[in-house]
């Protein structure tokens, strides 16, 4: 632990404005923009099939990655030393072993990497999951262990993954059992915890409640909604791929902004539902409602990229 600590200090102590900012923008490689932008790629613009599998590995994934999280329920660095800055406190909400960007960033990039198969592609995966891991001990958010495993995780489920599908090119079964493991993992964790809850000083009980399950329902509503706009797609859609660079650039554009147009504007109408104020005030009702509600707001990202997006593409010839 002390090594761990002593390890982030010695990084900070290089800090300079223009670090600080390459390492922001490196660990943006592990953040929802860059990963919905990779996933986008792939299944609007290259190869539905292989987005869909490395979609699989993913969500799934930082499901285990949201679960983990809140049964270890790490303190992040900045707040155990005082000497540890946290320079990107925007990124700095929740728990911190495993590190999410890592694992994030190892289960989209090592994905991509196991399914095109080139070597090129494999060095880039390292390249990027090492700077990301690197950036999050430098911003003072997450531990070396806590990179490791996340870093560890994210490839390990690629890898198994990709063998799975190569194998098991079918998806039905697959959805079937995790629907049902997904659904029991959750409402599992989210009793524990609304049973367990308990205020602090700096915490009412309502926000650790909050705080506890909002990433893994975020994770779960992603999951959701994109295995029923994968469904969705196969069934009224089958749109196809095409090599037209500037349809794709298009294609490209238009999924990304209607993903994270719904992240956004839907976080603006739920604010109106749920005051943040309720929280503070310990109301644990706004908090289950605020949790569900992101939940809700995920599964809509997912299933309007997956599943409405496409419709769209194909509906205007693009």
């Amino acid at each position: 632990m002390n090594f761990e600590l002593e390890l982030i200090e010695w990084l900070q102590s290089f800090r300079t404005p223009f670090l600080d900012n390459l390492f922001q923008f490196f660990t943006m490689f592990g953040e929802e923009l860059i990963i919905v932008g990779v996933l986008g790629l792939l299944y609007w613009c290259y190869d539905k099939k292989i987005g869909e599998y490395v979609g699989l590995s993913v969500f799934v994934s930082l499901i285990l990655n949201s679960g983990i999280k809140v049964l270890t329920a790490r303190l992040r660095p900045f707040q155990v030393d005082s000497n540890i800055t946290n320079v990107r406190p925007s990124t700095s909400d929740g728990y911190s072993f495993p590190s999410g960007h890592t694992q994030g960033a190892a289960s989209v990039f090592y994905s991509l990497a196991e399914w095109i198969r080139r070597r090129w592609l494999f060095v880039f995966s390292w390249i990027i999951i090492v700077l990301v891991a690197i950036s999050r001990m430098y911003l003072g958010v997450h531990y070396l262990s806590d990179v490791i495993v996340g870093g560890a995780l994210g490839i390990g489920i690629s890898i198994g993954f990709a063998k799975y599908f190569k194998s098991n090119p079918d998806t039905t079964r697959f959805y079937r059992v995790m629907f049902y493991v997904v659904t029991v993992f959750f409402i599992g964790v989210f009793a524990v915890n609304l049973l367990l809850a308990k205020s602090t000083v700096e915490m009412t009980d309502a926000e650790v409640l909050y705080l506890n399950t909002e990433g893994i329902s975020k994770m779960v509503g992603l999951f959701f909604g994109f295995m029923l706009g994968v469904q969705f797609e196969k069934k009224h859609v089958q749109f196809e791929q095409h090599r037209n660079l500037w349809k794709n650039v298009l294609r490209l554009v238009l999924g990304v902004a209607f993903v994270m147009g719904a992240r956004l504007g839907l976080k603006i109408v739920f604010t109106w539902i749920v005051d943040s104020e309720a929280l503070l005030q310990g109301q644990i009702f706004a908090s289950v409602v605020a949790i569900l509600l992101d939940g809700v707001r995920y599964f809509a990202m997912s299933y309007l990229g997956i599943g409405i997006a496409p419709l769209v593409f194909k509906k205007v010839k693009i």
